[in-house]
C-alpha cells in the first residue's frame, strides 16, 4: 500500500487538472497559452502510475514527509473556484505603475465640448469585450495617442478601486485582473472612471457607458479617462474576473485593428 500512495497522487493530480478544466475553472489558475502544458501532464502522470501500480523494477520507500506530495491538493481545496477577492485589488494595482511612464503633454489644446445629448450609446465606438480589455485598457488610459480618441463613445464592465496614490480626487478605476501567467502574477488594470457626480462604490462591479477625455494624474501625467454618463451597478458573480493581452484569444487581436491604434 505505501508504494501505491505515490501512484494514488498521481491520479488525484491528473483527476484534478481534468476536472477543473472540463468546469472551465482552469482559466481562474492559469492563463490560456499555459493550459496545453498542465493538459501535456496528464497522461505523464497516468503512465507513471500505470508503472508504479504494475511494474515490479519499481521500487519507493514511503517516508512521512512525502505527505507534503497532499498539500497542493488540499490548497486547491480550500481556494475554490480560484477567483480573487475584488478588495484585494487595490494591493496589485498595475495601473499606478503604468501612469507613472507616460509624460505630460508638451503641447496644451483645447479640449472638445462635448454636446453629451448627442451621444448614441446604441452602437458605442469602444465596446470593450474580454479579448481586447488588456490592450486597449492600457492604450486609451495611458497612451499619448489616446488623445485622438477624445470625445468617443465606450462602454465596459469591471470593478472598481479607489487609489488616492495616484488618481486625482473623485477618480476611480475600474477594471479586471489582467493575468501573464497564472493567477500569482494578477494585476488590477482596466480603465479609469470619473464619475461626474454619480455615486460609485469601491469594489463594485459596474457597467459603464460615457466618452474620453484628457485629465492629468497626481504627477502632473496625462491621463485619459472615461466620463460617464450612464452606469449601473451589476452582478459580479456573472463576470469573467480574470483577462488576458489579445494575443492569447482565438480571435488574435484582429478586433484592435479596426481601432487604427498607434504605438
Amino acid at each position: 500500500m505505501k508504494k501505491k500512495f505515490l501512484g494514488l497522487i498521481c491520479l488525484l493530480y491528473a483527476g484534478i487538472i481534468l476536472f477543473v478544466n472540463h468546469y472551465n475553472i482552469l482559466r481562474n489558475f492559469l492563463a490560456p497559452n499555459m493550459h496545453i502544458y498542465l493538459l501535456g501532464s496528464v497522461p505523464i502522470f497516468i503512465l507513471i502510475a500505470v508503472i508504479i501500480f504494475y511494474s515490479d523494477k519499481f521500487h519507493y520507500h514511503f517516508k512521512v514527509l512525502d505527505l507534503v506530495l497532499i498539500l497542493p491538493l488540499i490548497m486547491l481545496i480550500f481556494a475554490g473556484d480560484g477567483r480573487l477577492s475584488t478588495s484585494l485589488a487595490s494591493n496589485k494595482n498595475n495601473m499606478a505603475k503604468i501612469t507613472k511612464k507616460v509624460k505630460k503633454s508638451k503641447v496644451t489644446k483645447k479640449e472638445p465640448k462635448i454636446d453629451t445629448s448627442k451621444l448614441d450609446f446604441e452602437n458605442p465606438f469602444f465596446e470593450i469585450e474580454d479579448d481586447i480589455y488588456v490592450d486597449l485598457g492600457n492604450y486609451l488610459t495611458y497612451n499619448s495617442h489616446a488623445e485622438d480618441f477624445i470625445g468617443k463613445t465606450i462602454r465596459v464592465r469591471g470593478f472598481t478601486i479607489n487609489d488616492n496614490s495616484y488618481l486625482p480626487e473623485g477618480l476611480y478605476g475600474l477594471g479586471k485582473y489582467g493575468v501573464s501567467c497564472c493567477v500569482a502574477d494578477a494585476g488590477y488594470m482596466g480603465f479609469i472612471i470619473n464619475p461626474d457626480g454619480h455615486r460609485i462604490k469601491k469594489s463594485t462591479w459596474y457597467e459603464v457607458e460615457g466618452y474620453i477625455e484628457r485629465k492629468e494624474d497626481l504627477s502632473g501625467h496625462d491621463i485619459f479617462p472615461i466620463h460617464v454618463v450612464n452606469i449601473k451597478e451589476i452582478d459580479g458573480k456573472g463576470e469573467e474576473e480574470y483577462v488576458y493581452s489579445c494575443s492569447q484569444y482565438e480571435d488574435q487581436c484582429k478586433k484592435l485593428q479596426q481601432y487604427n491604434l498607434k504605438y
